[in-house]
């Protein structure tokens, strides 16, 4: 009986290694892809931020100075474009809350 039980504790030893050891295989080779994808995205982040750059410095060396000038006042019109946006957008808010009433947070 006892031989029985020796070797059944043996037999649960090594089936729990092989599970470990298979897992710390596996655990391995999913950090190594894990790595290998982040590695990829940093690249064409980097690629990318790249290609923005030099198409935003080629499309502004080729203009002439008063598509410059124009580009410039038209760049300049963006921000109070923006805030009017969001200013509507909080009124179209407002105006949907039942009673129009402001709930604070």
């Amino acid at each position: 009986m006892r031989k029985k039980s020796a070797y059944f504790v043996l037999t649960v030893i090594v089936a729990l290694t092989a599970l470990f050891v298979s897992r710390q295989r596996t655990l391995h080779a999913l950090r190594a892809g894990n790595d290998s994808l982040r590695t990829q995205v940093a690249m064409q982040n980097s690629a990318r931020g790249a290609t923005v750059r030099e198409s935003a410095a080629d499309s502004a060396a080729g203009l002439c100075e008063a598509d410059e000038k124009e580009l410039l006042q038209l760049r300049s019109r963006i921000v109070p474009l923006r805030e009017q946006l969001r200013e509507a957008s909080n009124r179209v808010v407002l105006l949907q809350r039942p009673s129009g009433r402001v709930v604070k947070h």
